[in-house]
């Protein structure tokens, strides 16, 4: 049992996430076409993204442990981090606000201003975690496979501990706070949405609901991570937001998977509808 549950945690329930996402990714892209209308374009474009990205992230992380011992766990965290500040977050916040205001009334400079907020912390994320790793550690092996992560949290200096301060701001901006306050416009959206539309799509609320209550499941897992390591200095429990990101997965799907009416069933296939 000892040695079941950090193979589960870090390889089993990783790619399980992971393909959760790319799965509500190629879904997205199926039936972009026939919700654009109704949501904007950027609104699939950014989930279609977000989706591929985060599923990318998540499944990435047994090639993390078990590629080798140091610089492998330092480089493939590297690009998966980046991956996740620099593209998904911003995808997440255009989706949400193209979601809700709409595609049209989103200015430029507002979605380049995203973009390039997230490239600038996913840089800085890198240039830290080159001085914050330290090294390399066994965690657990599979036979002939060793698996080895960084040792982020093992050196207790000063310098050390502001550099994982650093790391723990960027990550706590980006994504967590980003997607918690996506997740509250669309809460906010849901409660408020408007009467005529939802008498024309009177299954939109409840899809988000789902949605807001995704990005809440993503983004306070994500944080506890990060808390349970500063209040009761217990690390690497990284299975923490991976089990958030598999909840907050099946939780799109049930959005997406609603359609927008009640009594009304959308075949993705044919596009024809059926009472």
């Amino acid at each position: 049992m000892d040695g079941f549950f950090p193979v589960f945690v870090n390889v089993v329930v990783p790619i399980m996430a992971g393909l959760v996402f790319f799965a509500l990714a190629r879904y997205v892209k199926h039936i972009a076409p026939m919700r654009t209308l109704v949501t904007g374009q950027l609104t699939y474009a950014g989930a279609y993204w977000g989706f591929l990205f985060l599923g990318f992230y998540l499944a990435t992380r047994p090639v993390q442990i078990l590629l080798g011992p140091h610089p492998w766990p330092l480089i493939i965290n590297n690009l998966r981090e980046f991956l996740m500040i620099g593209l998904f977050g911003p995808a997440v916040v255009i989706a949400i606000l193209s979601l809700v205001f709409g595609s049209d009334r989103l200015p430029n400079a507002l979605v380049g201003g995203v973009v390039l907020l997230g490239m600038m912390l996913a840089t800085t994320f890198v240039v830290v975690n080159i001085f914050a790793i330290g090294g390399s550690e066994e965690i657990f092996r599979i036979g002939r496979w060793v698996a080895n992560d960084g040792l982020w949290f093992k050196t207790t200096d000063v310098a050390h501990a502001k550099l994982m301060g650093m790391l723990f701001m960027i990550r706590f901006v980006d994504p967590v706070l980003l997607v918690f306050l996506s997740g509250t416009l669309v809460f906010w959206h849901a409660r408020h949405y408007p009467v005529d539309k939802k008498l024309l799509y009177d299954n939109m609320p409840k899809k988000l609901y789902l949605l807001a209550i995704a990005c809440f499941a993503f983004s306070l897992s994500m944080l506890s991570v990060g808390l349970i390591f500063l209040v009761a200095h217990i690390p690497n429990q990284w299975w923490i937001y991976y089990l958030g990101s598999l909840a907050a997965g099946f939780l799109e799907t049930f959005s997406l998977a609603l359609p927008l009416k009640k009594g009304v069933v959308i075949s993705e296939h044919s596009r024809t509808l059926f009472h």
